[in-house]
Formats: structure tokens, C-alpha cells, sequence
């Protein structure tokens, strides 16, 4: 074998050995599976000396940028590098302690400290083999950061292309100093070098930590083994094969995984089993930075709902008054993940057990646990992840059952249930097909229904009878088989610069009551692009059996409606820098919303059951902002990225504020009516405290007075208004650590109304509350809904992380 020098850039020539990287990240990153591409990973075609040169690396191909040792074995027709092994291919950079590249059997291997790294996404292992001829490979001690925001930027770029690297002297020894302050010469961040992570955390897998909520009990916290060369790895090191102990005589004994020089192995002053005694997580050097909250994920399991389409809130609330916010469709963008070993079979790869967790810091707080997980990859590119089970950890503490088939950051379960009093007359059972997708990028999602409810008492209330109009209240008659069965439906398709959206439910398919157990909605929306408005669309609107919910008139029905709308937002008054502090008092950025909609519409006329139809046209502008008396200064960070989010996704701030706004609506029929009204609301807000200590820490409250003056009335029960006067309040206070009891209501003080005293709305929440997640269970007085609601943060940071899975504790 001959030795090259150090240092030293060595192209190499073309061979078949194709999609490399691709099968690489298909084994350890999830969300690359969505995106693939042929990367090259080429070995010598002729055998000889790899020779050192500074020549130009062509792009698509596999080169060895540096390495203390390099050389080409003639008789086996392999190549070997090792020591400080980095090699690129388009794009991505490998490090290692050793590379192999075999000729014959076109197969890679690499050992020790490999990382692997291409703009945002980020993954280390301490062993990776991949066969092409064989189509199968193995990574052992996996742990990664994928950003699904810059995935697709990140694939499809090139990074530093091998002509900017032969253009540059780059100083290895300095770009390999554990010093952080290294001098780089004026290089691009892109040669530093990431430091190897070894599993900071232990536990004693005999300990029986966890509480298990299904089935109850308690259960140990799963451990995952150390790499060789991390602390506690002398407890789980496999015996090497017969193959593998033949390589090690040929070219020396495979290196071991471990943190880099200067990098602390000892264990943290406190173990994860013991600190989980005492009420409390260890603290460890996560190795992130600049944590910022970026949106939430949640879902509701609602124990009586009532509409399976969410309810439209009428224009009379104004936004003045206080309700839970509707569910965000958002994602869980960044990830980090870990696994023992992860297996690749063709187009399948495999693995006895993944933990993903949304998390930046290490403990994470939340994490999900899959065991038996297969990926499989179709001809359209598409990938289905299956696992056996799944289980949610929450603070190493409690365990929940979790979904068994997911897309990280999309998740969703299989097997749905609710109750739907409304229109399933009860429990009714769910099955979420696979996605049906449509073109490139629109998708048709379906869920066959089961009223089991319905079935077992043979008889229905949901529906009008034959002569009734389709807004009135249900009547009793007895279910037909057609009842039992129903279907949901939702279209997303993109059409150009469009987007048709669409949403149906079929609480039964018995012909008789068809008309009157459908719902649905469909929009075609076009984004607009206005001068000062952060959003801006304008769109095509119809539906049917819609509900709208009104105050004090509850959720009412309209038959059918089609028409045009035009909506926008603005916010005014912007700060030229947020991050900056700002002397109080001063007032918060203006936001302004406007609508204007012209459409028919089919509902109830006001206190009748009779149908009208009439066209109705509308504007409506609203504006709010908060005159703050007085803020506070958020906890230093600065030498704890940790500081203020222990029970937060962002860092409470606290301060006294009055919210106020303004509202106009003018509404025309075609009856000659017409409604006006100027609605002034506001109150006080204020914070107490940071949420940072474990008791009584943060205290919100907010509440305001809205007066509403009325010109004309509208003939439609959905948008009369009926609340001219309310006192609306919402309130928070924490309990003790993370638990906090929130409530909120809307009243009607309206002397002269019929309404007077009525609550509009009400609803009280008990939450457990933490930067990665919060689950409450909640429930509304008002319209008798209640539920468990689970909500993800999603977070940007800087930086890799450390592994978050516990290594066996060492004895």
C-alpha cells in the first residue's frame, strides 16, 4: 500500500459506485428520503498509487480532500484513508478516522468519528458501511439535526464546489484546533470542523422511572449504548465479525467513535436516573445557541364535538373577545434524532428502535420513542414510515401512547375516534387512508367513518325530517343501515398561483338523510401582493350547512353560500429593529385587518325557522394595538441558552399594558336591509413574573369592555348582532412548575337586551407546560366541549446538540 502525505487533495477517478450520499442520509434522515438524488461516490478504476495532487476536483465525483494517511491496496483494489479522514461530494462533507473504498464489490465503509454535514442538516455515526452491489448497508450510533425548512436548498445545492477548495489554502491544523477561537485564516464557516458528540446522560435501565399512562404501570427509561470511545461504551462493545476482524489484520484496527481532544468525557455531577429522584434534569452542555421559538404543532381530541368542520366565528366578535385559539396547522421543522443502528435493504431500511425529539436542549423534555420502524421508499418517491409501537416521553417522567404510522413533522394517526353529538349522535370510529397525492403537490386525504354509537342504539336525532328546512334541529327517527356509516374529505391542490381547497362531511349515507348529513367548504384562493400588508388574498368562496357561531345566538346553520372575498393584513407602526429595548411607555405596532366579501346566501331569518335567500355584501375594518405602561427585561441568556424557557417556548417578559381597537362593518342585503355597526373596545394587561422558578412565577390576565353602536339590522339570524355590550376576561396563573390553570369568558352587559348576564362564551384549561410541549385538558360551560388539546413547539438554533437518549449507566 502506499502512503500519501498529509494534508493533500486526491481526486479519484470514475467508477459505477452511484448515489452514495443518497443512501447514506436515506438510512439516517427521515426527511431526506423525501428528496432524492444521485450523488457519486467514485473509486480508482485503475489499479496503482493514489497520488497527491492539487488538481481541480470534478463536482459529481467522491474525492478525499485530506488525510494523515492515504493509499491503494492493487491486490484487494481498495483504497484506504485514515486519520482525520475528509472527503466531499457535492455538496456534503464527510469526516472520519477511516474511509475504505472498495473497487470490486463498489462498497464504502468509514469508521470513528464520521460526521456528515451539508448546510443545515447534520448527522454522526461511528460506523458506516453501504454496498451498491449489494444495494444494503448498516450505521451504527446515529444522532442528527434535520431542518426540513432548508432541506430541499440544502440537497439540491452544491456547497463549496471542489474549484473553490482547490483555489484556497486552507490551514487543517487550525481548522482541527478544539480551540473555539482558532484563527481560520478568513475561511468560510463551511471548513470548521464539528466536534463528535458523545450521549452526555445515563440511566440504569433497571430502575422503573417512567409512569405509563397505557396500560398503567411503570416502566424503565429507554437507553441507547454509547459509542466506542464514549463513556459507558465498555458495556455494550459487539465482538467483530470474522469479515471485519480479516480488514483489521489487512489495514489495521477499525477507530473508535469519542469526542474530540479537549472535548469532556466525564460523566455530568448528576445522573439522569438520580436528578429524575429528585424532581429536577442534569445539566449538560447542549451544544446550541441562539434558540429561537419558531411555530407550534397541535391537535384536540375533542370529547364532544361540535361540528367535524371547524366552526366559522361571525364578525360580531370583533376579535375583542377571549376564546382558545383555533388549532395551527403548522409543522415541526427541526429535528433531532438517534438510533443504535439503523439497516438498509434496497429501497427499505430498518430499525430496531428511533427517538426523534423537537426539542433543542439536552434533557429533552419531549421526545418519541419507535421501536420496529421500517421506511419504505415507492417509485414516486413518496416514503411511509411504520413502527410496531411508539411511545411519547414527557420530562423523563410519564409515558403516552403515540401514533405507530407518521411523517415527522405531519403526524397523524391511523386510527381516529371522537364524539360528534351534532351530527354522529355520538362515539363514532375513524380510519385515515393513505394520502392520495395529486400531481406534484396537491393530495386528497380520506377517513372512512363508523357511527358506532348510532349503531348500537339503532336510532338517529341529527337529521331533519322530510318537509323541514335543512338549518332546523334534528328529529328522532330510527337509523338505517346508510346511517352507520359516514366519510370525511380534504382537498388541497395547488393550480399555478393558486390553491383550491376544499373540506367535506358525510355523517351518513342513507339517501333519505343525505341532504341533511352533509358539510362541506371550498375555497380558491390567489395570494396578493399589497404595499404594507404582511398578507393579502383574494379568493372564491362556496359552502354548504355551514356553521357560524354568533354570541349569545349560539352556533347557527347557513343552508348554502357562494361569492367572492378580498381580505388583507397590515401592520403598522413597526419597530426598524424588535430586538431592540424600548423605553415605557410606548405603543405596540398597529394590526389592521379589512375584508370585503359580496356572496348569496341561504339561512335562517332572525327568531323564525324560515328560509330566505338574499345576496349580501359587507366591509369590515379592524384595528388594535397596546399602549404599554410598563415592560420588564427578559432573564439573561447569555451564559445559559436555557434561562427563561424552562416552562416557555419564548422568555415571559413582564410589563402593564391596555389593549384597545376600533371596528367598523357595514353589511347591505337585497331586501333593502342593512346593518352598521362601531364596535370600541379595551382593558388592561399585565405579567407578572418570568416562569422561571417553580411556584407562583407568572400570573397573566387580561380583560376589556366593548360597546357596539347599531345602525339597521340585519335579517339573518348567523350575522345579527345581539351583544352591543361586553366585559371579556382571560386569566393564567401557574401553580406550581408547570402546571397552570387558565380560564377565560365573554359576558353580555347589555341591560336592555334579552341576553343580559348570558355568557357568550366561557372555557377553562389546566395545562402541564413546557418549552418543547404543553397538554391540557380543557372544557367550554358555554357549548359543553371539552377535551385533551397537545401542542409541539418547533425551534431554530445554532449549533448540533448532544445525543438525548440516556447511555446505559455504567456499574
Amino acid at each position: 500500500m502506499d502512503l500519501a502525505g498529509n494534508s493533500h487533495r486526491v481526486p479519484l477517478g470514475k467508477s459505477p459506485l452511484k448515489r452514495l450520499a443518497h443512501q447514506l442520509l436515506t438510512a439516517a434522515c427521515l426527511s431526506v428520503l423525501f428528496a432524492p438524488e444521485a450523488l457519486a461516490g467514485d473509486i480508482p478504476s485503475q489499479p496503482g498509487a493514489v497520488k497527491a495532487s492539487s488538481s481541480v476536483i470534478p463536482a459529481p465525483n467522491f474525492a478525499v480532500i485530506k488525510a494523515d494517511q492515504q493509499g491503494y491496496d492493487q491486490q484487494l483494489g481498495r483504497f484506504v484513508a485514515t486519520g482525520n479522514v475528509e472527503a466531499r461530494f457535492n455538496g456534503w462533507r464527510l469526516l472520519a478516522d477511516r474511509v475504505e473504498m472498495a473497487e470490486a464489490s463498489r462498497s464504502v465503509y468509514a469508521s470513528g468519528q464520521i460526521r456528515l454535514t451539508k448546510g443545515d442538516q447534520y448527522l454522526q455515526a461511528s460506523r458506516l458501511r453501504y454496498s451498491e452491489l449489494e444495494g444494503s448497508g448498516e450505521l451504527d450510533d446515529v444522532y442528527g439535526v434535520i431542518e426540513q425548512d432548508t432541506l430541499a436548498r440544502d440537497i439540491n445545492s452544491q456547497g463549496v464546489t471542489s474549484k473553490e477548495i482547490s483555489s484556497k489554502e486552507v490551514n487543517f491544523k487550525e481548522v482541527n484546533s478544539p480551540d473555539p477561537n482558532a484563527k481560520t485564516n478568513g475561511q468560510p464557516s463551511d471548513f470548521s470542523q464539528p466536534a463528535f458528540a458523545c450521549p452526555p446522560l445515563s440511566a440504569d435501565p433497571a430502575n422503573r422511572t417512567l409512569v405509563r399512562v397505557l396500560p398503567p404501570g411503570r416502566s424503565s427509561l429507554p437507553t441507547m449504548p454509547a459509542p466506542a470511545g464514549c463513556p459507558g461504551s465498555e458495556l455494550s462493545t459487539p465482538a467483530l465479525s470474522l469479515s471485519r476482524a480479516l480488514e483489521s489484520v489487512a489495514f489495521g484496527p477499525p477507530q473508535a467513535g469519542g469526542p474530540q481532544q479537549g472535548q469532556s468525557t466525564q460523566n455530568p455531577s448528576i445522573s439522569t436516573t438520580k436528578a429524575l429522584e429528585i424532581g429536577q434534569l442534569p445539566e449538560v452542555d447542549s451544544k446550541v445557541s441562539d434558540v429561537a421559538f419558531q411555530q407550534s404543532w397541535s391537535i384536540r381530541l375533542k370529547l364532544d364535538l361540535a361540528a367535524v368542520i371547524d366552526t366559522t366565528d361571525s364578525l360580531n366578535s370583533k376579535g375583542q373577545d377571549y376564546r382558545p385559539p383555533k388549532d395551527k396547522k403548522g409543522t415541526i421543522s427541526r429535528i433531532r434524532f438517534q438510533g443504535a443502528q439503523i439497516q438498509i435493504r434496497g429501497n427499505r431500511w430498518t430499525a430496531e428502535q428511533l427517538a426523534f425529539t423537537n426539542d433543542p436542549f439536552t434533557p429533552a423534555a419531549s421526545w418519541i420513542l419507535a421501536h420496529k420502524v421500517v421506511a419504505v421508499m415507492d417509485g414516486r418517491g413518496a416514503t411511509r414510515i411504520n413502527s410496531r409501537s411508539t411511545q411519547i416521553l414527557l420530562d423523563g417522567k410519564i409515558s403516552l401512547p403515540a401514533i405507530t404510522n407518521t411523517t415527522i413533522g405531519a403526524e397523524e394517526a391511523r386510527l381516529a375516534f371522537d364524539t360528534d353529538k351534532k351530527d354522529r349522535d355520538g362515539f363514532f370510529l375513524g380510519y385515515n387512508l393513505e394520502l392520495i397525492k395529486l400531481g406534484q403537490r396537491g393530495s386528497l386525504r380520506l377517513q372512512p367513518q363508523l357511527n358506532l354509537q348510532r349503531a348500537i342504539e339503532g336510532r338517529t336525532s341529527s337529521y331533519a325530517l322530510p318537509g323541514q328546512n335543512l338549518a332546523s334541529p334534528g328529529s328522532e327517527q330510527t337509523a338505517k343501515l346508510g346511517d352507520t356509516f359516514g366519510l370525511l374529505a380534504a382537498l388541497n391542490l395547488p393550480i399555478g398561483w393558486l390553491s383550491l381547497n376544499a373540506e367535506a362531511s358525510l355523517s351518513t349515507f342513507n339517501p333519505d338523510n343525505f341532504k341533511a348529513g352533509t358539510r362541506s367548504t371550498t375555497s380558491l384562493t390567489a395570494p396578493l401582493s399589497l404595499p404594507g400588508h404582511s398578507s393579502a388574498n383574494a379568493s372564491l368562496f362556496g359552502s354548504y350547512r355551514e356553521r357560524i357561531y354568533n354570541g349569545s345566538l349560539g352556533l347557527q346553520t347557513v343552508v348554502y353560500s357562494y361569492g367572492a372575498n378580498l381580505a388583507g393584513n397590515a401592520l403598522l407602526n413597526q419597530y426598524k429593529n424588535p430586538e431592540t429595548s424600548r423605553k415605557s411607555p410606548f405603543f405596540a405596532p398597529v394590526n389592521l385587518n379589512w375584508a370585503v366579501q359580496s356572496g348569496s346566501y341561504q339561512a335562517e331569518l332572525f327568531e323564525t325557522d324560515t328560509l330566505d335567500t338574499l345576496w349580501r355584501s359587507y366591509a369590515n375594518l379592524a384595528a388594535s394595538t397596546t399602549l404599554q405602561l410598563w415592560q420588564g427585561s427578559a432573564l439573561d441568556a447569555s451564559e445559559d441558552p436555557k434561562r427563561g424557557l424552562r416552562y416557555a417556548p419564548v422568555p415571559v417578559v413582564p410589563g402593564l399594558g391596555i389593549n384597545f381597537g376600533a371596528s367598523g362593518y357595514a353589511a347591505t342585503y337585497s331586501d333593502g336591509a342593512n346593518q352598521n355597526t362601531l364596535t370600541l373596545w379595551g382593558g388592561p394587561s399585565f405579567t407578572l413574573g418570568q416562569f422561571d422558578r417553580p411556584v407562583f412565577d407568572y400570573t397573566r390576565f387580561s380583560a376589556s369592555i366593548a360597546g357596539t353602536f347599531l345602525n339597521g339590522a340585519s335579517p339573518f339570524g348567523f350575522d345579527r348582532t345581539v351583544d352591543l355590550r361586553t366585559l371579556s376576561f382571560q386569566a393564567a396563573q401557574q401553580i406550581y412548575g408547570p402546571i397552570v390553570l387558565e380560564a377565560g369568558a365573554t359576558f353580555n352587559i347589555d341591560d336592555g337586551s334579552e341576553f343580559y348576564g348570558d355568557a357568550s362564551y366561557s372555557y377553562v384549561e389546566l395545562k402541564l407546560q413546557r418549552r418543547s410541549y404543553e397538554v391540557g385538558v380543557y372544557y367550554s360551560p358555554y357549548d359543553g366541549i371539552g377535551g385533551i388539546r397537545v401542542k409541539l413547539n418547533d425551534f431554530n438554533f445554532t449549533g448540533s446538540g448532544t445525543p438525548f437518549v440516556p447511555r446505559p449507566r455504567s456499574r
